[in-house]
């Protein structure tokens, strides 16, 4: 659930934190797009539970299928569609992959009772308030559709009535935060922008090595995000803050430049120095996302 990482301090404006949260407590401002961050992890882990990530695996990158749940997300939940994931969202988003009972209030009951009322199920207001009628309505629609009979909304039901295309078991299943490498939606190049591609040189570099700040020209602390995926460039060619496709490198953001970076060439950004030094020179293609 969100629970588990986004109500920090500094999204919520308060001091509640899961038991497993703390890595987020670092966590300035709102989850948006183009960043990279674990909790993002877990952000794309319950919009996939709910229905809102149709991409294979979690990544860590805030990125274009990410911003297009959240903002789905939003909009079902009658949240405005900002695509940020801000307080109340990380609240709504908690509540909506949280087990939904007799004597939960909020709008993740308000979804649930506008859904019963549209089978017919559910006849009163929809308050929000998970009263006895609201129970009775979940208990006939699991006895409609061969449910376990518990007047409790959770994953199985939940996937039944939305009509998600979850597995109810999987569904049920913590990320596994430690096995899960930020390598795929970045990686995906959409098929429906407009892109334009450059030929370039490219080399790499990385910051862990002595004397180096670590801090990119445009403000990206690369040793405290280690998995950020930046390019260096001549912003004559790639505009700095622009979001790219590189060929054998994934997703990326120009988010700095070099010295001897002129023209059509690129530094990549690995943490390592040893696949810095393995990826080389080479002459691959980049696409500009946006």
């Amino acid at each position: 659930m969100l629970k588990r990482m986004i109500l920090t301090a500094a999204i919520a404006g308060t001091a509640i934190l899961a038991p497993a949260a703390t890595e987020a407590a670092d966590l300035e401002t709102p989850l948006k797009k183009n960043m990279w961050h674990d909790d993002v992890h877990t952000l794309q882990q319950d919009l996939k539970e709910i229905g809102f990530f149709d991409y294979h695996k979690s990544t860590g990158f805030f990125g274009k299928i990410t911003h297009k749940g959240v903002k789905a997300f939003q909009k079902d939940y009658e949240i405005n569609p900002t695509g940020i994931v801000d307080k109340e969202t990380a609240e709504v988003l908690e509540e909506a992959t949280s087990l939904l009972e007799k004597g939960d209030r909020g709008k993740a009951v308000s979804h649930l009772q506008k859904h019963l009322a549209e089978l017919k199920l559910y006849n009163y207001n929809i308050d929000g308030i998970f009263g006895s009628i609201t129970e009775q309505a979940v208990i006939d629609f699991q006895e409609e559709n061969n449910l376990m009979v518990d007047g409790i909304a959770g994953p199985a039901t939940k996937a039944a009535l939305f009509n998600l295309k979850v597995d109810a078991v999987a569904a049920n299943e913590k990320p596994d935060k430690e096995t899960t490498e930020p390598q795929a939606e970045e990686k995906a190049e959409p098929a429906d922008e407009e892109k334009k591609t450059v030929t370039v040189e490219a080399t790499a570099y990385t910051a862990n090595c002595e004397g180096c700040s670590g801090v990119t020209a445009t403000g990206i602390d690369l040793n405290a995000n280690p998995d950020q995926k930046v390019i260096a460039v001549d912003p004559d060619v790639i505009p700095l803050g622009t979001e790219v496709y590189v060929e054998g490198y994934g997703r990326a953001i120009a988010g700095d430049v070099g010295g001897a970076i002129d023209g059509n060439e690129i530094d990549v950004y690995f943490q390592s120095k040893d696949t810095a030094i393995d990826w080389g020179r080479k002459t691959v293609e980049v696409t500009i996302l946006g």
